[in-house]
């Protein structure tokens, strides 16, 4: 009796990683309706997910040149994304905060495990953040090329780190909590083929001000 509990257990646990290693997957559309503002509207995003161990809502979009993301942390430090790898170190990170009287989104690599700096030339094409009762907003688009040197390839996975500071807004810090995750641009206008997130946007929950 008891190996059979324990071989439920293990199959349990199994499901559980499998189950968590599926690709997050981001539209590649013709034309996308994005507007950089600090706000996420509740049908502006075709793909919407919560990290479920970081509670940072994810939402992004591709139009095949730039990729267009906004992130809603659960708290008021800074809210970051790093693409490239499932650590730290040698990712292109994504790293921003909001203020009353404004916010910031700046562009790093990762050095070491859990350390990072700004780099020379940023690849940021736009940003801006806002907040919402559950914490800070930042959005941003950038272009599937990384700065790292690494391309974001329809049909092809690429890892990702999600990370968050409670009360930070220096960049500096150990995240309060981060996760991994792996992304999966789809193909041009294959939208019905793309693993599309059936988790709710964030602001659904709570609707972004922008204050």
């Amino acid at each position: 009796m008891k190996q059979i509990i324990l071989l439920s257990l293990i199959l349990s646990l199994a499901a559980s990683g499998w189950a968590q290693s599926k690709p997050h997957g981001i539209l590649n559309l013709k034309s996308v309706n994005i507007k950089i503002d600090g706000q996420v509207g509740p049908d502006e995003y075709p793909t919407n997910f919560v990290d479920s161990q970081t509670g940072i809502g994810v939402s992004w979009v591709s139009d095949g040149k730039l990729l267009y993301v906004a992130l809603q942390s659960p708290a008021q430090g800074w809210v970051a994304i790093a693409f490239g790898n499932s650590k730290i170190r040698g990712t292109s990170m994504f790293i921003g905060y909001h203020k009353p009287g404004g916010g910031r989104v700046d562009e790093h690599v990762g050095s070491w495990v859990s350390t990072h700096k700004p780099i020379d030339k940023p690849s940021l094409v736009n940003f801006a953040t806002g907040a919402n009762p559950r914490g800070a907003v930042i959005e941003f688009a950038m272009p599937l090329t990384l700065s790292n040197g690494q391309v974001i390839v329809p049909g092809q996975p690429m890892s990702f780190v999600l990370a968050y500071h409670a009360k930070k807004t220096s960049f500096k810090g150990r995240p309060s909590k981060k996760n991994t995750g792996t992304l999966l641009l789809g193909k041009p206008e294959r939208a019905d083929d793309m693993p599309v997130q059936t988790s709710p946007p964030a602001d659904t929950i709570t609707k972004s001000d922008g204050k």
